[in-house]
């Protein structure tokens, strides 16, 4: 009975090893600012290295790192990031390549777009209108309602699958924007 365990031990080792293997390096860098509340799928990542990532396994866990260090590994299409401090690594999928700037204004090359709040923000609630700092103006295209103030935070928006999302610092939800100006 040993002799056969110890040949199925092996078979299932060396799978798991080579499931691992086929993950190759693809970056080292650090999370760009503090990334803190809920992690879960859809939520997105940005390096110092200017590639943005977005969760894709269901995955729940809380945290609060400033600038950690992290390490991008890739198997085709995926991306496991291994982020210090985290208990688990994340299974990404690529938003924006290292090394490629993300722009102030839209284009059709252009995935993400970064600019700040001009003035005050106080949250969504319904068909907000947020009026950025580079002159873009958006708009709320998905219901929700979240109010969190602050002034002048920094804000992304990202192109997911044709649709627009934005993502406020410090807000762990995002929400659906369509571009008016």
């Amino acid at each position: 009975m040993k002799r056969v365990l110890i040949p199925i031990f092996l078979l299932i080792l060396l799978a798991s090893f080579q499931a691992f293997a086929s993950w190759e390096l693809y970056e080292q860098t650090n999370v760009k600012g503090t990334i803190s509340g809920s992690i879960k799928k859809g939520t997105v990542i940005e390096m110092k290295s200017g590639g943005v990532y977005q969760v894709h396994d269901r995955v729940r866990f809380r945290v609060r790192e400033r600038t950690p260090e992290a390490i991008v590994l890739r198997d085709g299409r995926y991306f496991k990031i291994i982020i210090d401090g985290f208990d688990e690594p994340l299974v990404c999928v690529q938003l924006v390549e290292p090394g490629r700037k993300s722009s102030s204004s839209v284009s059709s090359t252009s995935n993400v777009i970064h600019s700040y709040i001009d003035g005050e923000f106080e949250g969504w609630e319904g068909e907000t209108i947020f009026k950025l700092d580079n002159g873009q103006i958006w708009q709320q295209s998905s219901y929700a309602y979240m109010y969190h103030y602050a002034y002048r935070p920094e804000i992304m928006i990202f192109n997911d699958g044709g649709t627009w999302k934005m993502k406020v610092e410090d807000v762990d939800e995002m929400i659906y924007v369509i571009r008016l100006k």
